[in-house]
Protein backbone atom coordinates (compact mmCIF):
# COMPACT_ATOMS: atom_id res chain seq x y z
CA UNK A 1 0.00 0.00 0.00
CA UNK A 2 1.14 3.53 -1.36
CA UNK A 3 1.70 6.30 1.65
CA UNK A 4 1.63 10.34 0.61
CA UNK A 5 3.13 12.67 2.57
CA UNK A 6 4.18 16.78 1.74
CA UNK A 7 7.65 16.57 0.81
CA UNK A 8 8.97 20.12 0.88
CA UNK A 9 7.16 23.55 2.25
CA UNK A 10 5.71 24.84 -0.87
CA UNK A 11 6.43 28.66 -2.41
CA UNK A 12 3.24 30.81 -3.08
CA UNK A 13 3.75 34.25 -3.56
CA UNK A 14 2.43 36.87 -5.99
CA UNK A 15 6.18 37.39 -7.79
CA UNK A 16 6.08 36.30 -11.17
CA UNK A 17 8.23 34.06 -12.20
CA UNK A 18 9.66 30.82 -11.38
CA UNK A 19 8.92 29.06 -7.94
CA UNK A 20 11.59 26.14 -6.27
CA UNK A 21 11.26 23.86 -3.29
CA UNK A 22 14.08 22.13 -1.96
CA UNK A 23 13.92 18.93 -0.22
CA UNK A 24 15.42 15.63 0.18
CA UNK A 25 13.23 12.32 -0.79
CA UNK A 26 14.07 8.62 -0.09
CA UNK A 27 15.62 5.87 -2.79
CA UNK A 28 11.99 4.58 -4.73
CA UNK A 29 9.95 7.98 -3.89
CA UNK A 30 7.72 8.74 -6.30
CA UNK A 31 6.93 12.60 -6.49
CA UNK A 32 3.74 14.18 -7.03
CA UNK A 33 3.91 17.79 -7.60
CA UNK A 34 1.05 20.75 -7.81
CA UNK A 35 1.56 23.82 -9.39
CA UNK A 36 -0.51 27.02 -9.78
CA UNK A 37 -0.39 30.80 -11.14
CA UNK A 38 -2.35 33.12 -12.20
CA UNK A 39 -2.46 35.32 -15.18
CA UNK A 40 -3.57 38.30 -16.88
CA UNK A 41 -3.02 35.75 -19.67
CA UNK A 42 -2.56 32.62 -20.18
CA UNK A 43 0.51 31.15 -17.66
CA UNK A 44 2.54 28.07 -18.96
CA UNK A 45 3.98 25.86 -16.44
CA UNK A 46 6.82 23.17 -16.69
CA UNK A 47 8.59 20.77 -14.18
CA UNK A 48 11.72 19.42 -13.47
CA UNK A 49 14.18 18.61 -10.60
CA UNK A 50 18.22 19.17 -10.64
CA UNK A 51 18.82 15.18 -10.48
CA UNK A 52 17.75 14.97 -13.74
CA UNK A 53 13.66 14.27 -13.10
CA UNK A 54 11.60 14.92 -15.81
CA UNK A 55 7.61 15.78 -15.20
CA UNK A 56 4.76 14.65 -17.16
CA UNK A 57 1.24 16.86 -17.05
CA UNK A 58 -1.47 15.05 -15.70
CA UNK A 59 -4.08 17.22 -15.30
CA UNK A 60 -4.89 20.24 -15.33
CA UNK A 61 -7.54 23.13 -14.44
CA UNK A 62 -8.33 27.14 -15.13
CA UNK A 63 -10.72 29.93 -15.07
CA UNK A 64 -11.74 32.25 -13.01
CA UNK A 65 -10.88 36.26 -13.33
CA UNK A 66 -7.61 36.01 -11.92
CA UNK A 67 -6.55 33.69 -15.17
CA UNK A 68 -5.99 30.84 -12.86
CA UNK A 69 -4.04 27.89 -13.72
CA UNK A 70 -3.12 24.67 -11.49
CA UNK A 71 -1.82 21.30 -13.06
CA UNK A 72 -0.62 18.05 -11.40
CA UNK A 73 2.85 16.48 -12.52
CA UNK A 74 3.74 13.09 -11.92
CA UNK A 75 7.92 12.43 -12.20
CA UNK A 76 8.68 10.02 -15.10
CA UNK A 77 11.09 7.98 -12.64
CA UNK A 78 11.00 6.71 -9.22
CA UNK A 79 13.84 8.78 -6.96
CA UNK A 80 17.25 6.79 -7.06
CA UNK A 81 18.99 8.71 -4.72
CA UNK A 82 18.07 10.23 -1.54
CA UNK A 83 19.94 13.48 -1.80
CA UNK A 84 18.90 16.90 -1.38
CA UNK A 85 16.59 18.14 -4.43
CA UNK A 86 15.80 21.41 -6.18
CA UNK A 87 12.24 20.93 -7.94
CA UNK A 88 11.37 23.94 -10.09
CA UNK A 89 8.34 24.99 -11.55
CA UNK A 90 8.90 27.32 -14.63
CA UNK A 91 6.25 29.50 -15.35
CA UNK A 92 6.22 32.11 -18.21
CA UNK A 93 3.50 35.18 -18.34
CA UNK A 94 2.08 34.89 -14.53
CA UNK A 95 1.57 37.22 -11.88
CA UNK A 96 2.37 34.64 -9.26
CA UNK A 97 2.52 31.16 -8.28
CA UNK A 98 4.11 28.55 -6.53
CA UNK A 99 4.10 24.41 -6.39
CA UNK A 100 3.61 21.93 -3.71
CA UNK A 101 6.04 18.93 -3.42
CA UNK A 102 4.31 15.47 -2.32
CA UNK A 103 6.82 12.10 -2.03
CA UNK A 104 4.49 8.57 -2.51
CA UNK A 105 6.43 5.47 -1.14
CA UNK A 106 5.56 2.22 -1.67
CA UNK A 107 4.74 2.90 -5.90
CA UNK A 108 6.19 0.37 -8.60
CA UNK A 109 4.90 3.09 -11.80
CA UNK A 110 6.01 6.28 -12.33
CA UNK A 111 4.83 9.26 -14.80
CA UNK A 112 1.30 8.38 -16.98
CA UNK A 113 1.59 4.71 -15.72
CA UNK A 114 1.51 5.90 -11.98
CA UNK A 115 -2.27 8.12 -13.00
CA UNK A 116 -5.07 4.98 -12.70
CA UNK A 117 -7.63 7.73 -13.48
CA UNK A 118 -7.44 11.85 -13.09
CA UNK A 119 -9.41 14.50 -13.47
CA UNK A 120 -9.60 18.73 -13.67
CA UNK A 121 -12.49 20.87 -13.36
CA UNK A 122 -12.44 24.30 -14.83
CA UNK A 123 -14.34 27.65 -14.00
CA UNK A 124 -16.52 26.42 -11.44
CA UNK A 125 -18.23 28.74 -8.48
CA UNK A 126 -19.93 26.54 -6.45
CA UNK A 127 -19.23 26.67 -2.98
CA UNK A 128 -18.04 24.89 -1.33
CA UNK A 129 -16.10 22.90 -4.24
CA UNK A 130 -17.37 19.43 -5.25
CA UNK A 131 -15.42 17.34 -7.81
CA UNK A 132 -17.33 14.46 -9.53
CA UNK A 133 -15.06 12.18 -10.69
CA UNK A 134 -16.80 10.08 -13.38
CA UNK A 135 -15.64 6.96 -11.55
CA UNK A 136 -15.23 4.99 -7.97
CA UNK A 137 -11.39 4.79 -6.88
CA UNK A 138 -9.91 1.40 -5.54
CA UNK A 139 -9.53 2.08 -1.63
CA UNK A 140 -6.39 -0.07 -1.68
CA UNK A 141 -5.15 3.26 -3.97
CA UNK A 142 -3.61 6.74 -3.23
CA UNK A 143 -5.28 10.00 -4.32
CA UNK A 144 -4.07 13.50 -4.24
CA UNK A 145 -6.01 16.73 -5.14
CA UNK A 146 -5.58 20.56 -5.40
CA UNK A 147 -8.03 23.61 -5.70
CA UNK A 148 -7.02 27.21 -6.84
CA UNK A 149 -9.36 29.83 -6.23
CA UNK A 150 -10.20 33.48 -5.61
CA UNK A 151 -9.95 33.56 -1.82
CA UNK A 152 -7.25 34.04 0.62
CA UNK A 153 -6.90 31.73 1.63
CA UNK A 154 -9.64 28.93 0.63
CA UNK A 155 -10.29 28.54 4.21
CA UNK A 156 -11.52 25.23 3.08
CA UNK A 157 -12.03 21.73 5.16
CA UNK A 158 -10.63 18.60 4.01
CA UNK A 159 -13.02 16.05 2.99
CA UNK A 160 -14.19 12.98 5.12
CA UNK A 161 -10.75 10.86 5.01
CA UNK A 162 -8.10 13.67 3.74
CA UNK A 163 -5.11 15.00 5.26
CA UNK A 164 -4.56 18.98 4.37
CA UNK A 165 -1.10 19.86 3.27
CA UNK A 166 -1.75 23.19 2.45
CA UNK A 167 -4.16 25.46 2.72
CA UNK A 168 -2.31 29.67 1.50
CA UNK A 169 -3.06 32.25 -0.28
CA UNK A 170 -1.99 36.11 -1.70
CA UNK A 171 -3.52 39.06 -2.31
CA UNK A 172 -2.71 41.29 -5.16
CA UNK A 173 -4.98 39.30 -7.44
CA UNK A 174 -6.42 37.57 -4.21
CA UNK A 175 -5.89 34.24 -4.98
CA UNK A 176 -5.59 30.95 -2.95
CA UNK A 177 -4.58 27.81 -2.81
CA UNK A 178 -5.11 24.14 -1.18
CA UNK A 179 -3.64 20.55 -1.94
CA UNK A 180 -4.39 17.53 0.54
CA UNK A 181 -4.14 13.60 -0.22
CA UNK A 182 -5.17 10.79 1.37
CA UNK A 183 -3.33 7.77 1.16
CA UNK A 184 -6.09 4.47 0.82
CA UNK A 185 -9.91 4.54 1.76
CA UNK A 186 -11.32 7.26 -0.75
CA UNK A 187 -14.44 4.81 -2.12
CA UNK A 188 -16.59 7.85 -2.92
CA UNK A 189 -17.26 9.20 -6.28
CA UNK A 190 -18.00 12.82 -5.79
CA UNK A 191 -15.20 14.45 -3.43
CA UNK A 192 -16.89 17.05 -0.86
CA UNK A 193 -15.02 19.73 1.20
CA UNK A 194 -16.60 21.99 3.67
CA UNK A 195 -16.07 25.25 4.80
CA UNK A 196 -14.60 28.77 3.41
CA UNK A 197 -16.51 30.70 1.00
CA UNK A 198 -14.71 30.18 -2.54
CA UNK A 199 -15.80 31.88 -5.50
CA UNK A 200 -14.26 31.13 -9.14
CA UNK A 201 -12.15 28.20 -8.52
CA UNK A 202 -10.62 25.14 -10.98
CA UNK A 203 -9.21 21.78 -9.56
CA UNK A 204 -7.13 18.61 -10.55
CA UNK A 205 -7.45 15.25 -8.92
CA UNK A 206 -5.51 12.18 -9.36
CA UNK A 207 -5.85 8.15 -8.06
CA UNK A 208 -2.54 6.63 -8.08
CA UNK A 209 -2.45 3.00 -9.47
CA UNK A 210 -0.42 1.40 -6.46
CA UNK A 211 -0.79 -2.04 -7.99
CA UNK A 212 2.93 -3.89 -9.32
CA UNK A 213 1.15 -4.97 -12.41
CA UNK A 214 3.08 -4.56 -15.43
CA UNK A 215 2.91 -1.09 -16.82
CA UNK A 216 0.27 -0.21 -19.26
CA UNK A 217 -0.77 3.32 -21.44
CA UNK A 218 -2.55 6.14 -20.37
CA UNK A 219 -4.35 8.04 -22.67
CA UNK A 220 -5.32 11.49 -21.17
CA UNK A 221 -7.03 14.82 -21.77
CA UNK A 222 -6.83 17.63 -19.09
CA UNK A 223 -10.61 17.73 -17.96
CA UNK A 224 -11.50 14.49 -18.55
CA UNK A 225 -11.30 11.27 -16.70
CA UNK A 226 -8.39 8.97 -18.31
CA UNK A 227 -8.90 5.54 -19.96
CA UNK A 228 -6.55 2.99 -18.85
CA UNK A 229 -5.52 0.55 -21.99
CA UNK A 230 -3.62 -2.34 -21.87
CA UNK A 231 -1.20 -2.55 -24.98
Amino acid sequence: MATVTELGVETWTTAAGNKTVTATPAVNDLIVIIAGATSTTTPVISIADNQGGTYTRICSGSGGGTGGLIELHIRNSLVSAAVSTIYTATITTDTGGGLNVFKVTGMSKAGATAALHNRAESLNAESPPTMVLGFTPLTTNACIAGILGEDSPLALTAPTGWTEATDVGYSTPTTGLWTGFRSSGETGSTISWTGGATTDHCEVFVELDTSGAAAASLIYSPGMDNALLTM
